[in-house]
């Protein structure tokens, strides 16, 4: 009986040992603000047009969209995409100082001169745009 309370001994206190090394992480840890959030490059995964959603392998379209932070509220951001077939520029361009604000849930809304032109969710990026035709269109990409 004498050896059972050094060994139980031992055993409590390495127990004690580890649950103080995997304590809680500290509160103190600021959360990223939005616009660190957000930035990272986008990879075309989809377009939206006239109802219908084709993915990018069923598109003559390719490219990627890199958001870049400006500060913790604002973010350029460089769009890519071109045709697959002969490289000419479908949405290509930049655009700096795109406000970026939690919408909830999650969600951050991009807004340009107050016009909300984007919105990205989890790890995807959804661009509103209309084409030269005047068709509305949406672009899917994800991280």
């Amino acid at each position: 009986m004498k050896s059972f309370f050094p060994l139980y001994r031992s055993l409590l206190m390495a127990l004690f040992v580890a649950a103080s090394l995997t304590a809680c992480k500290k509160d103190n840890e600021p959360a990223p603000d939005v616009a660190t959030r957000v930035a990272g490059t986008y990879t075309f995964s989809e377009l939206t047009y006239g109802g219908r959603t084709v993915p990018a392998s069923q598109t003559n379209l390719k490219g990627n969209v890199t958001v870049t932070r400006q500060t913790a509220s604002t973010i350029s951001m460089a769009l890519d995409i071109t045709s697959k077939s002969d490289d000419e520029p479908f949405l290509v361009g930049s655009v700096d100082d795109i406000a970026v604000t939690d919408a909830g849930n999650g969600d951050v809304e991009f807004k340009a001169d107050s016009d909300k032109i984007a919105r990205a969710s989890g790890n995807k990026l959804i661009i509103n745009g209309t084409d030269d035709n005047d068709v509305d269109f949406t672009i899917t990409a994800t991280k």
